[in-house]
């Protein structure tokens, strides 16, 4: 039985450069400056940045049967529309929610099925189109649309200033004087698919994610866990390190992002490999940087050229790149693109041109049996281990939390945490039971409706009703998955950490694909479940599985 293949499909970006993949991939060629925000149209009933996903959505949702129930829209952002946040609790059907965000946009093409969005920090693109690509892999559907999008705000903005990371000047990856990233914005569309006929001449043949287990705002100081992702997604593409015809990075050219990914790059036998780094053209775009610049990337394998990094002189890594400012003409058979962002986690994709693409064959294996192990809830003051109460409180959920951490041995970094991260430590402490013996052989899928929006009014009441400057550690909370950043650096947890937003525990995503990731025998665990809360209000339901 041949494997089925993953196929790259239409694709439309926006950027500050203008609209339209092919226009893009012409614009970096010759090193236009998109480092500004996009000028789009105002809808009557969108969000600027609904229209902007909307706008690059069109093309691409032409090749697909919207009512199909076989078709699946995938979202990728971090903040959504953050700029529309004030200082109250928002109401339950706000666009705030980074589900309702995607429901209107989803209304506003002709797609009435419920869609999946990720939210994980700077990863949430590629990691988007890793779990389409799996989705294909076990015929759950035949046609899956990624739509990637962030905007520029002042929410976002205040943050990464407060981490002093942003570069007045634009961003030079690589490069000895390098001084921090710039921030962009953008919308992406890429249409992944099990049919031939529809594909654009490249196939998505491996992915792979991890996570580093060593600091929520700071990556790994090897790059090891970064590697074991490239070489997860070569092996899975059939491809060996010298096969890789380029790669292109995250490149943000702050100081540490790229020594690590110089330090992977060595680790996966990768060092003289032709690498770039598109972020110097468009900024760094977030939650819609990993569609945009895959979009990009396939353009590259399809012509034969790969961009310059802009701006770029001399190499300022602790392990030598194979960089260039200029244009290169190559031969292109594959190419690996890489992510990583704050909580630790990292992703890659291998990309093949459709004849360089491995069809191995492949043998029908048993379903392995999944069991649960251990499970947790936590709701209305009480907390439930194994159906056993271990916590039992009329107080609010800080007093909550404060009394079952004495129970513990959890470390003093507990009392740092937002409330979503102390809920989702506090439930992994009793659950896991010290450091895994396998860090690669454990992930963590979890999902929320509210994602961050505890942490998110905390950081913009500073602002707005303090009157204080953004707190860096108050900002590196208003991601979701920094949840799971925690728990992976008190387990050495080193496999995938996937952050899911849905309308409610009933959709269960988050487990759906943890069972998925057992069935496909990617891990031997999975820590998964729904890990909500907003105000006082809180809803935690988690089993550790296993198909073991």
């Amino acid at each position: 039985m041949s494997k089925v293949l993953t196929y790259l499909g239409k694709t439309n970006v926006v950027t500050g450069l203008g609209f339209g993949t092919a226009n893009n991939y012409k614009l970096m060629l010759s090193a236009a400056d998109g480092l500004h925000p996009i000028s789009i149209a105002p809808h009557p009933w969108l969000t600027r940045l609904e229209a902007m996903m909307v706008s690059v959505i069109a093309d691409v949702a032409e090749c697909v049967d919207l009512s199909s129930e076989r078709t699946a829209f995938i979202f990728s952002t971090t903040k959504g529309n953050i700029a529309n946040l004030s200082t109250d609790i928002p109401e339950p059907q706000s666009n705030i929610f980074l589900h309702n965000m995607a429901m209107r946009v989803c209304r506003a093409v002709g797609y009435k099925g419920n869609p999946i969005v990720v939210s994980n920090a700077c990863i949430s693109g590629v990691l988007a189109v890793i779990i389409a690509h799996r989705l294909l892999q076990a015929n759950l559907y035949d046609d899956i649309v990624v739509v990637g999008g962030d905007e520029m705000t002042e929410f976002t903005t205040s943050g990464f200033m407060a981490f002093k990371s942003v570069s007045s000047q634009p961003c030079r990856p690589y490069d000895a004087q390098r001084d921090g990233l710039s921030l962009g914005e953008a919308a992406g569309a890429i249409l992944l698919t099990q049919h031939k006929e529809k594909s654009e001449g490249i196939v998505l043949a491996g992915g792979a994610a991890s996570n580093d287990a060593n600091h929520i705002s700071g990556p790994s100081r090897t790059g090891e866990p970064l590697a074991e992702a490239m070489k997860q997604a070569m092996k899975e593409a059939h491809v060996a390190p010298t096969d890789i015809s380029f790669v292109n990075a995250h490149g943000t050219a702050t100081i540490y992002n790229d020594e690590m990914e110089s330090k992977a790059m060595a680790l996966a036998e990768l060092s003289s490999c032709p690498i770039n780094s598109l972020k110097p053209f468009i900024g760094h775009t977030l939650g819609a940087s990993g569609v945009v610049e895959i979009a990009i990337a396939a353009e590259e394998l399809k012509h034969g050229v790969l961009i310059g990094t802009k701006g770029f002189e001399h190499i300022g890594t602790p392990v030598e790149l194979n960089v260039s400012a200029s244009n290169r003409a190559l031969s292109m058979k594959h190419c690996l693109k890489s992510a990583s962002g704050f909580g630790g986690c990292n992703a890659a994709i291998v990309l093949s041109k459709e004849e360089y693409a491995h069809s191995s064959p492949t043998t029908k294996k048993k379903t392995p049996i999944i069991r649960s192990i251990k499970s947790c809830t936590m709701q209305n003051g009480q907390m439930n281990i194994d159906g056993q109460i271990v916590a039992q409180t009329d107080a609010n959920f800080a007093t909550f939390a404060r009394d079952i951490y004495h129970q513990t041995e959890a470390n003093l970094k507990f009392f740092k945490m937002s409330n979503l991260c102390k809920m989702g430590y506090l439930a992994a402490e009793y659950m896991m039971g010290g450091a895994v013996e396998q860090p690669y052989s454990t992930a963590i899928v979890l999902s929320n409706r509210s994602a961050s929006l505890d942490a998110d009014l905390l950081h913009w009441r500073i602002q707005k009703v303090d009157n204080q400057p953004a707190s860096p550690a108050a900002f590196v909370y208003t991601l979701a998955n920094i949840v799971m950043g925690e728990i992976a650096i008190r387990h050495q947890i080193k496999g995938e950490t996937t952050f899911f937003i849905a309308d409610t525990p009933a959709d269960d995503v988050a487990t759906n694909y943890a069972h998925l990731l057992l069935n496909q025998g990617k891990y031997q665990y999975v820590l998964t479940g729904w890990c909500e809360l907003l105000a006082d209000q809180y809803n935690l339901h988690l089993e550790l599985l296993t198909n073991k």
